[in-house]
């Protein structure tokens, strides 16, 4: 049985980040740019993606999508040079996380966002912020679509009621920053040094 998200926290489980927001928010432009920041820190980085649309677990006709056709729950493909496991059912976040432990130091996940992990929500528009609260926990940087003036006009955007700094995205040093200052702060400190 997967661990929870509060056994993970308390027993030194992987951590993971979460890049959530709705379509077009730019989250896997984002999630590449922090996966190459903390892989440039010599970190490994283990990443996993949420598809809302179903999508195709391998080519018709290889043997790998054979195995899957005639009833098996879990393929494995493998080469020299790389793997790829395939399942026909839905993961959890804790689920891959708990499968990754011990091979990667973070775990950037774009997506999930009814996990509970820290996220950093992408906003095109006010609104979304409201939207992603119903959906998603434990929103620790929001970064916004909005320039910071059209940002301020707005009386109902206050960002203590969000518990979290809003960030522009045009301010790309200080997001890269700011989200890169998170997930080191979420690593034990033997994987810091």
């Amino acid at each position: 049985m997967p661990r929870d998200f509060y056994d993970d926290i308390t027993s030194g489980g992987l951590p993971v980040l979460q890049i959530v927001g709705f379509k077009d928010s730019g989250k896997t432009t984002l999630a590449c740019k922090i996966i190459a920041s903390l892989a440039n820190d010599g970190l490994k980085v283990g990443s996993a993606k949420h598809d809302a649309h179903r999508f195709q677990l391998d080519e018709p006709r290889t043997d790998s999508s054979k195995h899957l056709m005639h009833g098996s729950v879990e393929t494995v493909l493998t080469s020299n040079t790389a793997t790829r496991w395939m399942r026909q059912e839905p993961t959890s976040l804790s689920e891959i996380a708990e499968m990754l432990y011990g091979r990667v130091d973070i775990l950037i996940a774009e997506g999930f966002k009814s996990a509970h992990y820290p996220k950093v929500a992408l906003i095109r528009e006010t609104d979304q912020m409201e939207e992603l609260l119903q959906e998603a926990s434990d929103v620790r940087l929001w970064i916004s679509w909005l320039n910071p003036k059209k940002l301020s006009d707005h009386r109902e955007v206050n960002p203590q009621d969000y518990n979290a700094p809003i960030i522009s995205i045009h301010d790309e040093e200080t997001v890269l920053n700011s989200i890169h200052t998170l997930a080191m702060s979420l690593l034990s400190p033997d994987v810091k040094s």
